[in-house]
């Protein structure tokens, strides 16, 4: 399923667009926003090594750049970076404000951003998905139809989607490879020596 959105995020169908991609991690379920944070990151440019003024410049930079009426998204998304100045009333917010406030400007900011480009959003593994990050997508696919994103998803069959009955959400299940595929993708990728049998079947049982 990974290497399938390898293909397309890097082929020419999408030309021109702004790709973000993330992915959840099997520890991730307990740390709220890991996958939108990483996401943001590289919306941001952020790097490792980026101190928590430059972080704010950046994203205040931005921000105001691309719409000077999304300055009350600024605050929500500082603090997802951790970079939210200590006087500000955001802070302040009991829990249900703030995340309000944070699926707003997330949303707001994304879509914002799909008017200047078409936007790709690709989030994998959702089986390992927190909680706050679920309702982040959630928030996002009741929008798709009315902007320029593309979200793709991809999960193990344990998850458990939301989106079956929306008329813009299509389901692709990619199942195991049969034997004679298997055989003949192993054969293509690492050729027909006898000796290379054990390895093979080792592969296939994987």
């Amino acid at each position: 399923k990974s290497r399938l959105f390898f293909e397309f995020t890097r082929s020419h169908r999408t030309q021109g667009w702004l790709i973000l991609e993330s992915s959840s991690v099997s520890y991730g379920a307990a740390t709220s926003y890991l996958p939108v944070i990483d996401l943001l990151k590289s919306y941001f440019q952020i790097e490792d090594r980026d101190r928590t003024q430059r972080i704010r410049e950046k994203v205040t930079g931005k921000v105001l750049t691309l719409d000077e009426k999304l300055k009350d998204a600024i605050p929500p998304i500082l603090s997802l970076l951790e970079a939210l100045p200590e006087e500000d009333g955001f802070r302040s917010l009991n829990p249900p404000q703030r995340r309000g406030r944070t699926l707003e400007a997330l949303k707001q900011l994304l879509y914002r951003e799909s008017r200047r480009q078409p936007l790709l959003l690709v989030f994998e593994d959702l089986h390992w998905l927190d909680s706050e990050s679920q309702a982040v997508l959630d928030a996002l696919v009741e929008s798709l139809p009315t902007s320029r994103v593309l979200l793709l998803t991809n999960y193990r069959p344990e998850y458990e989607d939301r989106w079956a009955s929306k008329t813009y959400y299509t389901r692709l299940r990619v199942d195991p490879l049969a034997p004679e595929s298997a055989d003949e993708l192993l054969d293509a990728l690492l050729g027909d020596a006898p000796s290379l049998d054990l390895l093979k079947t080792l592969i296939k049982e994987r």
